[in-house]
């Protein structure tokens, strides 16, 4: 049954920190990538929508490194493959604030490659760690991700309003931060 399945997997402890850290991570995600574009179209930046357009080549790094996430997760363990994610996308959270559009598309490359290897692995947690039903935990993990994102828009937006571009980045390195703290709970059951 359905609903005796979710009730199973709401009661574990990993996989219930596995959600959470998928929120976290598209939370951040959706934070960075929809108000870095009104900090790009203004000074000292100014670019204009076609550059901006443009921009979105910092996903190729990512395109690139995600399917590695699967051997790294091999050598490194879940844990510290997540942790790794966090620790690039955090690292490319100040090059954010710099007036510089090098520096900015650096941070936006880091901030890519760090949030797609932790979701790549933790979207495979998801289902190693459900005791039953993997298919229904992997379900719970995307609603999860996806409210994420949704409620980042929604936190980040006025954030940004009221507070400008560095309270919005403090406010995802503190999402990023919330993710890299629940990977401590995260063990795999023994086989």
């Amino acid at each position: 049954n359905q609903m005796a399945a979710w009730t199973q997997h709401l009661r574990n402890p990993a996989l219930l920190a596995t959600f959470a850290i998928g929120f976290c991570i598209l939370f951040a995600f959706i934070g960075t990538f929809t108000y870095v574009n009104f900090v790009l179209v203004r000074a000292p930046l100014s670019l204009s929508m076609m550059q901006i357009g443009l921009v979105y080549f910092v996903f190729l790094p990512s395109i690139i490194t995600t399917p590695l996430a699967g051997r790294l997760v091999a050598w490194t363990g879940p844990r510290r493959a997540l942790l790794l994610g966090f620790a690039i996308a955090l690292a490319g959270l100040p090059l954010l604030l710099a007036p510089h559009l090098a520096v900015v598309l650096a941070g936006l490359a880091l901030v890519g490659v760090g949030t797609f290897l932790a979701q790549a692995v933790a979207t495979g947690l998801a289902g190693r760690l459900a005791m039953i039903d993997p298919g229904s935990a992997s379900g719970l993990y995307l609603a999860s991700y996806f409210l994420g994102g949704l409620i980042g828009s929604a936190v980040l937006g006025p954030v940004f309003v009221n507070f400008g571009w560095p309270a919005t980045v403090a406010g995802i390195a503190a999402a990023l931060l919330l993710a890299a703290a629940l990977s401590r709970r995260i063990a795999l059951p023994r086989a």
